[in-house]
């Protein structure tokens, strides 16, 4: 029985330990793309940063399709508290050919903790990852897409990002796009306009509907791409609005190190979300994306503030301004916001947040709460279980 007890106990420290530190880490890049070229050789760098500026020994490991192309500077790292943020690297060595389609594999940055009772043994691990894909061309021409529905500025915006995954560049591209009410019955047509998607690039097409909708919807969308096709069909709630991004700060700040991203997010539902994080796409004068950074998954109780947290490498960043997209996302649910980020030596400056909420209800209360629900749950369980073994103990006597 004590043998158990001391189980328990030791599970409830570990996972109380795991849930503590799950912001200790971070990673940035998040993810890093290539198209693919037979036998490419390619050097790829990232940074770990400790965000709470604790010592840590940490673990370096693939996994993934692409795991055995992958060759990680090293293994095992220690970092010391004085350390914000370390750079790293890996070696990708792909193959003369590789099947058509995304091909993946992550590098994954853990801190493993450990606890040992008698004969028992527990491991637990915080870990982060960073993402490698490897986009090789369809023959021929080819279109993947997603689509998008939000309401914005009085009217509802059908946005279908195109990805040309094929050899060819595609001339003319457009979307269908019906919309059907709760009742099946069709109450619109929209036909955007034509665009031309070069071969491994990526553009958008927009239909657009005013007044704003409200109420249960579908939209099946078809694509119509040099004389192929391609359906696409959501279902969406046009008066749903789950997230909303409220105020973005970047706190000391300086060119060419890692800028800290924290995120004031609310919940408009009166239900918890789960499993939320956001994402940042940055732009050059080009329009090309530069950058792409997530945050970490958080959950928010119903309508309360969180704040979310992400990193920027703004290694090799130049002084201007950038345009941006942020997208709060949760399940198949995406909620963007079109911003401008001006880019000093010292300052990163948003232009484009709606309006501006005081950081001191953001949602430290948020996951004090949480954290002590579960301490609660843990403990409500440890002493049921020893409860349970103490009345069978007494019956066997």
């Amino acid at each position: 029985m004590n043998k158990k007890i001391i189980f328990m106990i030791i599970l409830t420290g570990i996972v109380l330990f795991s849930i503590f530190n799950i912001s200790a880490l971070g990673l940035t890049p998040a993810r890093t793309n290539f198209n693919f070229e037979p036998s490419l050789k390619k050097t790829v760098s990232f940074s770990i940063v400790n965000s709470e500026k604790k010592d840590m020994n940490l673990e370096v490991y693939t996994r993934g399709e692409l795991m055995n192309y992958v060759t990680l500077e090293r293994d095992k790292i220690s970092m010391s508290s004085s350390e914000e943020s370390r750079q790293l690297s890996y070696s990708v060595n792909l193959p003369d050919k590789l099947s058509p389609g995304l091909h993946t594999a992550e590098i994954i940055i853990a801190q493993p903790s450990e606890a040992a009772s008698g004969d028992s043994y527990i491991g637990a691990t915080l870990a982060v990852a960073t993402q490698l894909y490897i986009n090789v061309p369809y023959p021929g021409k080819y279109a993947e897409a997603d689509l998008k529905v939000i309401n914005k500025n009085g009217e509802t915006q059908f946005i279908i990002p195109i990805s040309n995954m094929g050899e060819f560049d595609l001339v003319n591209v457009k979307a269908n796009i019906e919309v059907y009410n709760d009742k099946g019955e069709k109450i619109n047509t929209i036909n955007t306009e034509s665009v031309e998607i070069k071969s491994k690039e990526k553009r958008e097409v927009i239909g657009v509907l005013t007044p704003a909708l409200a109420g249960n919807y579908k939209a099946i969308v078809t694509i119509i791409y040099d004389g192929e096709t391609l359906r696409l069909e959501k279902e969406f709630s046009s008066y749903e609005q789950g997230l909303e991004l409220q105020q973005i700060e970047v706190k000391d700040f300086q060119l060419g190190n890692i800028a800290k991203f924290e995120m004031l997010v609310e919940n408009m539902f009166t239900k918890e979300i789960s499993g939320a994080y956001s994402q940042t796409n940055i732009f050059n004068e080009k329009g090309e994306l530069m950058a792409d950074f997530k945050s970490q998954t958080y959950d928010l109780p119903a309508n309360s503030k969180k704040v979310l947290t992400s990193y920027w490498d703004t290694k090799g960043v130049k002084e201007g301004m950038y345009n941006s997209k942020v997208f709060l996302k949760y399940s198949d649910k995406s909620y963007e916001k079109e911003l401008k980020f001006e880019v000093s030596e010292n300052e990163i400056r948003v232009i484009g947040v709606g309006y501006v909420i005081s950081q001191s209800g953001s949602g430290g209360v948020d996951m004090v709460f949480i954290l002590t629900i579960l301490v609660v749950i843990l403990v409500v369980m440890n002493l049921a279980w020893f409860f349970f073994l103490r009345k069978k103990m007494n019956k066997k006597q």
